[in-house]
């Protein structure tokens, strides 16, 4: 399955990602709809969760992020993941965590390394987990977006700003939005 960048450098390039029951990319609607959000990336320090396909990530670097920490427990997708970091020319900007979410996120608290931005996707599963935790990971003006399946909002949710786009919505944490 061939995923396609909406902006910024790569706009209009695809990338690879595995077609298995286990990946569900973020769409392309909502991934230009959260850069548009954003606005400016620039220079950021990037956290993609359950990172999957990577294009949430390479997306942030076609738009001028520094740098992506993606954590993906799966090896074959993480491998993936690698290949098209790698196939952009961009893999000095890839820090690659093969793990499980929640034990990233002990090691990243010890490391006290922080992000100007923190997006999340897991699962869509019936047990959500309750994301709230890696909120302690962001810079102080820093933002944190969630994907979360639009037809069982996680009740955690109405903490942050939510907005929807089909099957999947798109929850903001941040002082500044």
């Amino acid at each position: 399955m061939a995923i396609r960048i909406t902006g910024g450098t790569f706009r209009g390039r695809q990338i690879a990602s595995p077609l298995t029951s286990k990946t569900r990319p973020t769409g392309a609607m909502a991934r230009e709809a959260l850069f548009n959000i954003l606005q400016d990336v620039e220079g950021f320090h990037v956290l993609d969760l359950f990172a999957g396909s990577g294009c949430v990530g390479i997306e942030a670097v076609s738009r001028g992020a520094e740098r992506v920490t993606a954590v993906e427990k799966n090896g074959a997708q993480a491998r993936s993941l690698s290949a098209s970091y790698k196939s952009l020319d961009i893999s000095d900007k890839l820090h690659l965590c093969v793990t499980e979410a929640q034990n990233f996120l002990q090691k990243a608290l010890a490391s006290e390394e922080r992000f100007d931005l923190i997006y999340a996707d897991p699962p869509f599963t019936e047990a959500f987990p309750d994301l709230r935790p890696f909120l302690q990971l962001l810079k102080p003006t820093g933002t944190a977006v969630f994907e979360v399946p639009s037809r069982n909002v996680p009740e955690w949710t109405t903490e942050g700003r939510i907005r929807r786009y089909g099957e999947s919505s798109l929850v903001f944490f941040s002082a500044s939005l």
